[in-house]
């Protein structure tokens, strides 16, 4: 603790201890964000169906996310009884006495992202939520609360940059087409071979169809 109190202190005048755990949690790559039409994007689970995979970061911090080659990788994030009210706590301070607005931004993120249980669930699976909740609907619903006091620009919103890589791979078709096999037909060994059987079964009816075409003519 004394090691990361230093290098908090180097960088920055800690103003408060709340201040203290919204520094500490901050992203360390550069800002820059960009000038956005829109602050939205799909939910994860509409993300996972157009080929988004999730992936847990355990080497950044809290307020850090990433999108690189079809991964979304976000670090974990254990969520108690107690979270919404810390979460509350470093919005208010962020809003009052701050210049940026990373935890504003990683609330919108993340209330983009769990619309549903269905979409906690997949984060969940993911390692990226340690839910302590009672069920999934909570944390959903956690965000959502969070969100309606949440002050974002699209003109200085950190996560720009994710968001609109995001919405470019849901305009995509290929990425959707590939995801659907792989989590429709590919998620055992007996569909994997269902699937082969399928198509060697079209190819041979396609090979009969052109020899008798070829007896024919």
């Amino acid at each position: 603790m004394t090691k990361v109190c230093k290098e908090i202190t180097s960088s920055s005048e800690i103003e408060h201890f709340v201040d203290f755990l919204r520094i500490y949690q901050q992203p360390t790559r550069p800002h820059r964000p960009k000038i956005l039409k829109r602050l939205t994007t799909s939910t994860a689970k509409t993300l996972h169906q157009a080929g988004v995979q999730f992936q847990l970061d355990r080497h950044q911090k809290l307020l850090h996310m990433e999108f690189n080659k079809e991964i979304l990788v976000i670090p974990q994030f254990r969520i108690s009884d107690d979270t919404e009210i810390l979460l509350r706590n470093l919005q208010a301070f962020e809003q009052c006495h701050c210049g940026d607005n990373y935890v504003g931004n990683y609330i919108h993120m993340m209330d983009l992202l769990v619309d549903s249980p269905e979409d906690v669930e997949i984060l969940v699976q993911n390692g990226i939520i340690e839910n302590w909740l009672s069920n999934n609907e909570a944390v959903a619903t956690l965000f959502y609360n969070l969100s309606r006091e949440n002050i974002v620009s699209r003109k200085n919103f950190y996560f720009s940059d994710v968001l609109e890589d995001l919405n470019n791979q849901c305009g995509r078709d290929w990425p959707r087409w590939k995801a659907n096999l792989r989590q429709n037909y590919f998620q055992n060994p007996w569909s994997i071979i269902s699937v082969i059987a399928a198509a060697f079964l079209l190819l041979l009816t396609i090979i009969q169809a052109v020899c008798s075409i070829i007896q024919i003519v």
